[in-house]
């Protein structure tokens, strides 16, 4: 067959990915959990300016909405939220974004005011007979304390205090038959992926806590995580002394772990937020997890710890069981098509449910992101997916290697897949190459992977994602006079560190990006406000280090075109900032372009915002590198 492609620039292809597309006709889908037979989750829908509703589906009703109209279900405890709903024998506890109060509905699908204060805010629930056990932080002026607590359901607005003194808590979950509580916690400087305790008492009907237990790591720093009840008396928990997070089996009595099924793969996420499930009970030493291999999840059934492999693949998280044998329910995170709801049926059978996205597309249209493991300047390696440019009905010119965008993901303790995501098809499908870069650092490669970055953030992450476009020059897959990199906030830290220690990139975008790191650690949150004491030193007894790595500092050295985007309500990276780094490119008489946003705190929402950010990028890239962007509605304004 001939391939009737048309030759064209990279950059100017015409694409079935608008802005408008990516931004505003993608529901995005979470937390995903059943009851017996039901299955719930959560939508973030753009056509409702962004409500996150619960939806529920069975067998009988089909798909319908659970919660009122007035409600969108969303915590901002941690600032990052997560854990907002929980399901148990047809009753739901959700918290709403809006007022940070806590509903009830019950069997009778009455919906009933739990508890609400605008200086608390709640995750992790779980219903014990007529109390709610949750995760509270409360805010007064300067101080944010956080706790493990008891709402009534009988008596709103009864708050009962269960644990304290630690500065941070996680997943209290009840035994089966509700005698015992345990939960995870840890304090500053850590962060919960670092180190934490694994926590077990005694809780009696009066809601007090007896003959509390600790568990901590041996000789190291040791992160525990997910601890699930499996009897009356022993729990499975996730712990990374092995290298790898792995499962344990606990006892109430015994303060010794004993490991279930060894494996060089992560069992586990950074609890950047609540409500992440990575492995469930199946029945008496049979569990399903997710298991991340180098940065590649897949579906794993452990059996009287024995790991067999399953076809439950691109589950974006740990498939849930539901109540009939051998049926499950996940979000599925293919790389070749949008988001779904997915079931299996007792027969091995799968459905889906539901999509994110009623947009027709051609196979022909999508990148697949390939991994690739390269290696560093220091001897090590670092891994990536790497998208080739990909339209149905475009190729690029002959003789023409392809522009290419460098992505650093935020955290910086993250992790990017390769899920299928409309942001990098919006690329790919005009012409661009793209590489998604899990420098050293990200998560989902191990342990020694996870902490490589320590004291070394603005070093290694720069390193890895130069290192990528050298190996991927080497190789001839793109053009290395037409680089460009892209990130926000911690990737954007990393923009602009890139583009001060190096002369690879033509251009770059900054999207509210770190430029002071000493402002940082002086004014974020209490969940982050000790996170820089690993990824660059303690403060500020090490305050000149900061100084040093802070790309303001240096801002000077750019000599590559930018673009900044910046929040004008952004609490975490203040406006002044991107102002500083505006001022400084205008003096040096380097081409920028800036937009600011009223509205927008850190981390852009609103789906007008969203689409010119993309317009206005595609239309700075397209200037500095000379190809002409197709069916943009406004050119970039580009400063000297």
């Amino acid at each position: 067959m001939t391939d009737l492609k048309t030759p064209q620039l990279c950059g100017s292809w015409i694409s079935p990915f608008t802005p408008q597309i990516v931004n505003g006709k993608n529901t995005i889908f979470s937390e995903l959990q059943t009851d017996h037979d039901d299955i719930y989750w959560l939508e973030r829908r753009p056509e409702e300016q962004g409500r996150t509703v619960l939806v529920k589906w069975n067998s009988t009703t089909n798909i319908t909405d659970i919660i009122p109209q007035a409600f969108s279900v969303g915590t901002r405890i941690h600032e990052y939220g997560g854990g907002a709903y929980h399901v148990h024998n047809q009753q739901i506890i959700f918290s709403d974004q809006k007022t940070s109060a806590v509903w009830f509905i019950n069997k009778a699908q009455q919906t009933l005011l739990i508890f609400q204060d605008e200086n608390y805010r709640f995750a992790d629930f779980r219903i014990m007979d007529q109390y709610v056990i949750c995760v509270a932080e409360h805010h007064t002026q300067d101080i944010v304390e956080n706790y493990i607590v008891a709402l009534s359901l009988s008596k709103p607005q009864q708050l009962t205090i269960l644990a304290k003194g630690a500065d941070f808590y996680s997943f209290p979950h009840l035994s089966p038959d509700q005698h015992h509580l345990a939960w995870i916690e840890w304090d500053h400087p850590n962060m919960p992926w670092e180190a934490t305790r694994l926590c077990i008492a005694e809780i009696n009907q009066t809601l007090c806590l007896h003959n509390i237990k600790i568990i901590t790591g041996t000789t190291i720093q040791e992160s525990f995580i997910q601890p699930e009840w499996t009897s009356n008396h022993n729990l499975i928990v996730s712990n990374d002394r092995s290298g790898y997070w792995n499962l344990y089996q606990v006892n109430i009595d015994d303060p010794n772990l004993y490991a279930i099924a060894p494996i060089d793969a992560e069992i586990g996420l950074p609890t950047w937020v609540f409500g992440q499930q990575s492995w469930y009970p199946l029945h008496h030493n049979h569990f399903i997890a997710q298991a991340i291999t180098k940065g590649n999840a897949e579906t794993i059934f452990i059996c009287d710890g024995q790991i067999s492999k399953t076809n439950l693949n691109h589950s974006e998280s740990c498939p849930v069981p539901l109540q009939k044998n051998n049926s499950f329910a996940w979000i599925n995170h293919s790389p070749y098509s949008p988001a779904q709801i997915m079931m299996q049926d007792t027969d091995g059978k799968h459905h889906i449910l539901r999509s994110s996205s009623n947009i027709q597309l051609s196979p022909e249209d999508i990148s697949y992101g390939q991994p690739i493991t390269f290696p560093t300047q220091d001897h090590q390696k670092a891994h990536a997916f790497f998208y080739p440019p990909t339209n149905k009905n475009y190729c690029p010119m002959a003789e023409e290697l392809p522009p290419l965008l460098v992505l650093a993901h935020g955290g910086p303790t993250g992790q990017t897949t390769n899920g299928f995501t409309p942001k990098i098809q919006f690329w790919t499908s005009r012409g661009f190459a793209v590489v998604d870069v899990n420098y050293r650092g990200s998560t989902g490669f191990g342990k020694n992977y996870r902490e490589a970055l320590q004291k070394q953030w603005g070093i290694l992450d720069v390193q890895d994602c130069i290192d990528a476009c050298q190996y991927l020059i080497h190789q001839g897959k793109v053009n290395p006079q037409k680089i460009v990199i892209r990130g926000s906030s911690a990737g954007g830290f990393t923009v602009l560190t890139a583009l001060i220690q190096s002369q690879l990139f033509a251009a770059g975008s900054c999207l509210y990006g770190v430029g002071d790191l000493t402002a940082l650690a002086k004014e974020t949150h209490k969940f982050e406000a000790r996170y820089l004491d690993g990824l660059i030193g303690a403060y500020p007894e090490e305050k000149q280090l900061y100084q040093e790595r802070s790309p303001l500092t240096h801002i000077h050295n750019i000599q590559s075109p930018l673009i900044v985007f910046q929040g004008l309500k952004d609490q975490v990276v203040p406006p002044s900032q991107a102002k500083a780094i505006v001022n400084a490119l205008k003096t040096n008489h380097v081409p920028y372009a800036y937009y600011t946003f009223p509205e927008e705190g850190h981390g852009f929402r609103q789906e007008a915002t969203l689409t010119k950010v993309l317009e206005m990028e595609l239309s700075f890239f397209g200037k500095i590198l000379g190809f002409t962007p197709a069916n943009l509605s406004e050119d970039v304004i580009i400063h000297v």
